[in-house]
């Protein structure tokens, strides 16, 4: 008897949640239910997108592209690459999500917007963050035929707002553009997570904003001319994020 007590102990009504809400059908039900959100909040706020011209001429002449976003602005982006889908209806977009836990849910969601979802992305202790090489090759061979990689720089677990080597090796290793993006909304909740994700409510007003300068990484790069794109990245995307908020709260004009 008290075996099973010991086993009953050691299962956590958080893991056993956890278990739940990670089996295929429920996934399938709360990515459905947070699709619908998103749409609604989409549909019913007033919406502002700044620069878009810089992805699009980008595309045009053919040069591979990668949009980056921090994480904690993850939800709405979906919107962006439809937004600039209209100019150019044949163009695919790739993303990279973990291939454990909330990136499957990612990575659902985003093939739902009609993305192609990469699950390559990992946090695992026992190695370093990083792409498996599988993965990594199926985003060379995308950007090589011209599709768009959307990607996290502080995913899958952080630090947040902090960039990792995989954004600026994939950019040296085909000669991507980075464009860094963002957007912000007025009203959110913002969630305890690491990167204090926020989910913006609806009836709200968000602005979308790129970066008027992108990032070239040379394929000959040296490491100081490595860390020294890391941090021009991350002042860049800190600003577009900080640009989009400003634009968010703007108040109306009289």
């Amino acid at each position: 008897m008290k075996f099973f007590q010991n086993i009953f102990n050691d299962i956590s009504y958080k893991n056993i949640l956890k278990k739940i809400a990670y089996s295929l059908v429920v996934q399938e039900i709360i990515c459905i239910i947070l699709q619908v959100y998103m749409h609604l909040v989409y549909f019913t706020s007033k919406k502002k997108f700044i620069n878009n011209d810089i992805f699009i001429n980008l595309v045009a002449n053919k040069k591979p592209t990668i949009v980056a976003f921090w994480h904690n602005r993850l939800v709405m982006i979906p919107f962006l690459a439809l937004k600039l889908k209209k100019s150019l209806p044949q163009h695919k977009f790739m993303t990279l999500a973990s291939k454990h836990g909330d990136g499957r849910f990612v990575g659902r969601i985003m093939q739902k917007f009609g993305f192609i979802a990469i699950a390559g992305s990992t946090n695992n202790k026992r190695k370093n963050r990083g792409i498996d090489f599988s993965s990594m090759r199926k985003i060379i061979s995308g950007l090589k035929k011209g599709q768009t990689l959307g990607i996290t720089p502080d995913g899958p677990k952080g630090p947040a707002l902090q960039i990792n080597g995989e954004l600026i090796n994939i950019a040296k290793t085909t000669g991507a553009s980075i464009v860094l993006a963002s957007y912000s909304a007025k009203k959110n909740i913002v969630f305890n997570s690491w990167d204090k994700l926020k989910l913006p409510l609806p009836f709200n007003k968000i602005t979308f904003y790129l970066h008027h300068q992108t990032i070239d990484v040379s394929p000959d790069s040296t490491p100081q001319q490595i860390k020294h794109f890391t941090e021009l990245t991350t002042n860049y995307l800190n600003t577009a994020q900080q640009k989009s908020q400003l634009y968010a709260n703007k108040p109306k004009s009289t």
